[in-house]
């Protein structure tokens, strides 16, 4: 008898920041303000199936207490500091023996820290081409990234609080 597979049929990115005087605290408002904060989440890797869609985050009913599967950019810091965290996405294209562009399956990377929106750009942007080097052996073989997305949030943690900013991209089944 052949297992089932848990393979991913939709995805949808969403972003949060929550500020309060308990670290804790601030996660989870985070966690909140991204529409996950009753999920149990547990964070996998980096690839998109290729038949996967995205859809929008209003289009999904999260079930309280639900094991949710998502890639996941966190950053904290404390009052003055600048945070961010950032998802980046692609499809990985190749052209089959026909010359037809067809999608094989998508990377995702993240980044996060005490940041610059900008900054996370940039690095999100370098390790979408790095992880598409890694995954063309035969150099003469032509393969990209197509259809890059990215979401970033960047934010100074508010005098006398903690900061949380969170951006997901969140596996639907």
């Amino acid at each position: 008898m052949e297992q089932e597979r848990l393979i991913p049929k939709a995805f949808f990115v969403t972003s949060g920041v929550g500020m309060d005087p308990e670290q804790a605290n601030a996660f989870d408002l985070a966690l909140w303000d991204a529409g996950i904060s009753e999920c149990n989440l547990v964070e996998v890797s980096s690839i998109l199936p290729a038949k996967a869609v995205e859809i929008e985050r209003d289009n999904v009913t999260l079930i309280p207490g639900e094991i949710t599967y998502c890639v996941m950019s966190r950053a904290d810091g404390k009052a003055g500091e600048i945070i961010g965290a950032g998802i980046g996405y692609g499809w990985i294209v190749k052209e089959n023996e026909n010359g037809v562009e067809q999608r094989d399956f998508g990377i995702i990377c993240e980044h996060h820290g005490h940041y610059s929106r900008e900054y996370l750009m940039e690095k999100i942007c370098e390790k979408l081409y790095k992880m598409i080097e890694t995954r063309i052996p035969d150099k003469k073989m032509k393969m990209e990234v197509k259809g890059k997305k990215s979401e970033v949030k960047s934010v100074e943690v508010e005098e006398g609080k903690f900061g949380s900013v969170v951006v997901a991209l969140v596996f639907v089944f």
